[in-house]
């Protein structure tokens, strides 16, 4: 599409967007859009850059949807050294050459380079091409998330940057033995913002499987949080703070259990960082009489979930009883709770109303589908292999399945009944409760590593190649959450899917006149929610058209 002119016999002139439609051996023109008439050249020039605007849109469909780290290096000048000229071109010989996506790239660029992560494989010259290959592909991730053979194609389709993937592999190769620095330049991107002073982590673990079944010293088949039971895995164990910023990772072989992820994290952690004062909050697969025992003599503060339903009985039928709630009100609802005596520490059960719809609900569902798999109260355990969670409302005589009322009439008894175990003594119920209440962030976390970033599946065989590529996922998160809090400081709440759209419908066009082969660059107008994210990084979006050097 292409902008016209038209001069009328009245003397204004008219602003139209044609098509060149090919039929046959013949090419012949269509109007596609009257943009509008104008009385005098300033008007004229108006509405060409409407024109323009409204071919951006119209041409959304053939956006590319990889970024370039520094578009401006490959279409244009440098913005800070560009100079405004002056060019007359006809409408006629002007044709768009390429459309590119300009806003992941100047503002995860940028970030990037705020964080300090422009030379994490190393600060001598020779690295600077390797250092320059990671950036291109921790920012393409966030972009488009492609396979590495993918991405090396789309790069050189898209952008003509012809980038081999055996270019790709040796730089993960180089990182994959700059990990712990790597993970110590996150962490210290995360400790900036709050002054190196945090006062609660969250930890949780999940599994990250392979398409392959042979297993090794780190891929092995165990316990699938995504039901990829026939497929080999790893497990992988983050912390996080309380807005989801990432602190660190680590990585064990697929048959690990939870439990045993916890206290090796932490400790390596606590070589690193002063945790004395920083509380760890965790989820029930960590409430372990070994860990909660090792915690305590590292001086380590936490708060677990705690396994109610494993506790002894006469605890059990406390913590049912009714009576023995104290009532307290939360922002959203009215809570009770109870505060029992565990060992060293403390036992605090929590009651909310809205858990306990959750809770039946949630169980009404399984056993609705227990019943539709039903003949006579009777269940095929073909049926539900892979389902342990319906597993558990059914009692087995001589290899027959048969639905168990009384298991779900006493599960009944726990709905909306929470509880959590802490060592700290001096801080007030509803704060430690807050505190584990934050862990829906690890949560958050790993949904946008796994689908936003698809972290997983994961297509490499070789350890080194394995931790490379958890690593450069891991910065690609980073600058995921990083981004997000910032824009979100700025009083303009946004989800990273928010965000990721706003910038990948950051464009510019670059054309060239067909007469004199000069080449333009013009940039599509900002949005005001555009406008408020480059802000948050000290950029300034601009949209003047200029001259395309290389």
């Amino acid at each position: 599409m292409f902008i016209r002119i038209k001069e009328r016999h009245n003397g204004k002139k008219s602003v139209q967007i044609v098509e060149s439609i090919r039929r046959g051996d013949k090419v012949n023109q269509k109007v596609v859009r009257h943009v509008g008439q104008a009385l005098n050249d300033n008007e004229l020039e108006i509405l060409k850059k409407l024109a323009n605007s409204i071919i951006v849109e119209m041409e959304n469909e053939k956006q590319p949807v990889l970024p370039i780290i520094k578009p401006e290096d490959i279409y244009s000048v440098n913005p800070k050294n560009r100079k405004e000229t002056e060019a007359t071109v006809k409408i006629k010989n002007i044709k768009e050459e390429q459309r590119i996506v300009d806003g992941i790239g100047e503002v995860f660029g940028e970030l990037y380079t705020q964080l300090d992560f422009d030379d994490v494989i190393s600060d001598t010259k020779k690295d600077k091409e390797w250092n320059e290959i990671l950036k291109t592909i921790v920012i393409s991730r966030l972009a488009n998330p492609e396979s590495k053979l993918r991405t090396s194609a789309l790069l050189e389709k898209d952008y003509g940057i012809r980038l081999p993937v055996e270019k790709i592999y040796r730089m993960m190769d180089k990182i994959a033995s700059r990990e712990e620095t790597i993970k110590e330049r996150v962490l210290q991107s995360t400790l900036n913002l709050f002054q190196d002073k945090v006062n609660i982590l969250f930890f949780d673990v999940t599994t990250l499987y392979f398409e392959s079944v042979i297993a090794d010293e780190l891929k092995n088949f165990g316990y699938s949080k995504d039901n990829k039971f026939g497929e080999v895995q790893l497990v992988f164990a983050l912390i996080a703070t309380e807005y989801g910023l990432p602190v660190g990772y680590e990585v064990f072989p697929g048959n690990t259990s939870e439990g045993k992820t916890l206290i090796p994290v932490i400790s390596d952690l606590k070589k690193k960082y002063n945790v004395a004062n920083v509380c760890f909050a965790a989820d029930r697969a960590m409430f372990t009489k070994e860990n909660l025992e090792e915690l305590d003599s590292l001086g380590i503060n936490y708060v677990v979930a705690a396994k109610l339903k494993t506790l002894k009985k006469d605890l059990k039928d406390e913590i049912l009883n009714c009576s023995n709630f104290k009532c307290y009100a939360s922002e959203s609802e009215i809570n009770w709770y109870q505060e029992l005596a565990h060992k060293n520490g403390r036992l605090i059960v929590n009651y909310s109303d809205k858990r306990a719809q959750k809770d039946a609900k949630d169980r009404q569902r399984i056993i609705d589908k227990l019943f539709k798999k039903a003949k006579n109260q009777r269940v095929n355990l073909k049926e539900i292999i892979g389902i342990s969670v319906s597993k558990k409302y059914l009692k087995i005589k001589n290899k027959i399945a048969e639905i168990d009322y009384e298991k779900i009439e006493s599960d009944s008894m726990w709905d909306g009944i929470h509880g959590v175990i802490t060592n700290i003594k001096d801080k007030p119920v509803h704060e430690i409760l807050k505190h584990y209440s934050g862990l829906w962030q690890i949560e958050e976390a790993f949904r946008v590593n796994k689908h936003d970033l698809r972290m997983r599946p994961i297509y490499h065989w070789t350890p080194s190649r394995i931790r490379a590529h958890l690593l450069i996922c891991f910065l690609s998160y980073t600058l995921a959450k990083q981004a997000v809090y910032r824009v979100s400081n700025q009083q303009f709440k946004i989800s990273f899917d928010r965000l990721r759209e706003e910038l990948l419908h950051v464009q510019s066009s670059v054309v060239i006149d067909t007469a004199t082969k000069k080449k333009f660059v013009i940039p599509s107008n900002a949005t005001p929610d555009q406008k408020r994210i480059y802000h948050a990084f000290g950029l300034k979006r601009d949209t003047v058209p200029y001259p395309y050097e290389k």
